[in-house]
């Protein structure tokens, strides 16, 4: 059995899934630089049954999410493994251990759950991404987009690889025809996320104060402009958009299912596997075009709508086109194609490929 070791920032939960996953084929051992994210609420880790070799090193954090330790180092150097996976480089313990791993010459994959180009960002920062994110064996990505990401930054495109990107287990998918549910608005809009500024949710509350009060949107969520969107719901005395705070993974499953559209607005998201999940429970979704897992899964008038922002005339007509038109099939087929069990199953045929080579 193949001895494989990941570099991880924390342990969200899809990725636990995964690995739990992987451990049927490998040997894995991961190491976790954290428990837990800063803007993650603790009911976001849900998953605590590790099938792998959970190894804890010991650092230094600094600022909200940085890391600074020699032990990944040193963990590499006294264990042997088949293959190394880095997950980015977004702190100093994983830029120390890709510095490691090029000047030792031991061959590693680079590990992405999505990018977006910054093309107007300053000379220092394309050249340190560009150090960091150049130079592997191999690279893995969920999408086309993420692609161009990595290729800008300096990766060798023949050695892209691309995966499914899966939160759900196929169990997950949601059987149709689903049962009737009991509602306090006529239609029900639903959009989860965090409560950010890169979300881009006040803009969405804003644009529901020209919708029918029988419209009602549920936001899911927690995050820093969660009162000032609040204040703006009661001041301007809006009763069809409810805060809803933030659900687990299987609560949130189950209000999909009570919904009749997901809306997205998010300025910027290098994936957003918020997507898939809304589409397995056959639920439309319309999305901003900035969104890369709605770039990738969603097909106008199939499952869903791509605007360049949800507002006017363009938001009402996909709306309207979602509601008078029954997309749930179409929506869970989109989904099928990307669930634990097939991203596990293609992670394992492109890590076996690599460690062949």
């Amino acid at each position: 059995m193949k001895k494989v070791l990941i570099v991880f920032n924390h342990p969200a939960p899809y990725k636990v899934r995964l690995f739990n996953e992987l451990s049927k084929t490998f040997e894995l051992h991961v190491i976790f630089e954290r428990e837990k994210a800063s803007d993650r609420n603790n009911k976001f880790y849900f998953e605590n049954e590790y099938r792998f070799f959970h190894h804890h090193v010991k650092g230094f954090p600094l600022g909200r999410e940085n890391f600074i330790s020699n032990r990944i180092i040193r963990h590499i150097k006294y264990r042997k493994y088949d293959l190394v996976i880095m997950n980015g480089y977004s702190t100093f313990a994983e830029m120390k251990t890709i510095r490691y791993l090029k000047k030792n010459k031991i061959p590693y994959v680079f590990y992405i759950n999505g990018g977006i180009i910054k093309p107007n960002e300053c000379k220092f920062k394309k050249n340190l991404k560009t150090k960091y994110i150049s130079g592997a064996k191999a690279y893995l990505s969920p999408d086309e987009n993420s692609n161009k990401y990595l290729e800008y930054y300096g990766a060798n495109p023949k050695v892209i690889y691309n995966y499914p990107y899966s939160t759900i287990y196929e169990h997950e998918l949601t059987k149709l025809p689903k049962a009737e549910s009991v509602r306090v608005f006529d239609k029900v809009f639903i959009s989860s996320g965090q409560l950010i500024k890169r979300k881009n949710y006040m803009s969405l509350v804003k644009e529901w104060k020209n919708y029918p009060e029988n419209y009602g949107l549920y936001i899911y969520g927690d995050g820093k402009e969660k009162n000032k969107i609040q204040r703006f719901i009661q001041e301007n005395h809006m009763k069809n958009v409810v805060l809803a705070g933030f659900l687990n993974h299987h609560k949130m499953l189950d209000s999909f299912n009570d919904a009749d559209v997901f809306l997205f607005p998010s300025n910027e998201d290098i994936y957003g596997h918020v997507v898939n999940e809304a589409l397995s429970q056959g639920i439309p979704v319309i999305s901003t075009k900035k969104v890369n897992a709605s770039l990738k899964l969603i097909k106008d008038k199939y499952n869903g709508f791509l605007l360049d922002e949800l507002s006017g005339q363009p938001l009402k007509d996909a709306i309207e086109f979602c509601l008078n038109n029954n997309l749930a099939a179409n929506c869970v087929e989109s989904a099928t194609p990307y669930t634990i069990e097939k991203s596990a199953n293609a992670h394992v045929e492109i890590l076996n490929e690599v460690m062949s080579k």
